[in-house]
């Protein structure tokens, strides 16, 4: 059996976006497909809760060798964390719109305290690349939210593959992605 887990971002929910079609899709006997809902209430939207969700899968040992995490946006940040502090190896990362220490003009303070908990410095950052047979990045050319540079950056410090998507603004469903047949590519 293959676990694969899918990290919402902050504010965001097991049941948006492509998340609960990537399940239907391939969940089966061969695929467990794990998309936890961590707290996002103003007192517990931090790292710290976070991690108390995912360490009850680790337990388990549903986090290993053969499993693949995906994140979504700053949930990309958090699952590279939780690997890096726990010391886990995974067969494959997919990031998703995913980013490291980016702040927009826009965020207020409640944004920028919850997501700057997941932040990772940048040469602790670049340790999850022994944890992982296979990094990939993947973001829309148009997201409305992180500039361009700031994803090459995060995917070169990665050594990750770059995956752009033409008029993909956010990857997620304000950008029309209740669907997402490209993922289906990397998941093989």
């Amino acid at each position: 059996m293959k676990y694969i887990f899918i990290n919402h971002g902050f504010m965001g929910s097991n049941v948006e976006n492509w998340f609960p079609w990537l399940k239907n899709k391939i969940d089966d006997k061969n695929n467990q497909v794990i998309i936890p809902q961590y707290p996002i209430d103003e007192e517990r939207h931090f790292y710290l809760y976070w991690k108390n969700v995912l360490d009850v899968y680790k337990e388990f040992n549903y986090i290993n060798s053969e499993t693949i995490m995906i994140g979504h946006s700053s949930g990309c940040m958090f699952t590279i964390k939780y690997l890096i502090e726990n010391n886990i190896k995974v067969n494959k990362l997919i990031l998703v719109s995913g980013f490291n220490n980016y702040f927009s003009e826009n965020e207020d303070e409640f944004h920028k305290e919850g997501n700057s908990s997941f932040y990772i410095d940048n040469e602790s950052l670049i340790r999850v690349k022994d944890l992982c047979d296979e990094i990939i990045c993947i973001y829309g050319y148009n997201d409305p939210y992180i500039p361009q540079e700031v994803f090459n950056d995060f995917a070169l410090k990665l050594d990750a593959r770059e995956v752009i998507v033409k008029d993909g603004g956010h990857l997620n469903k304000h950008a029309g992605y209740d669907t997402f047949e490209e993922i289906l590519n990397y998941l093989k």
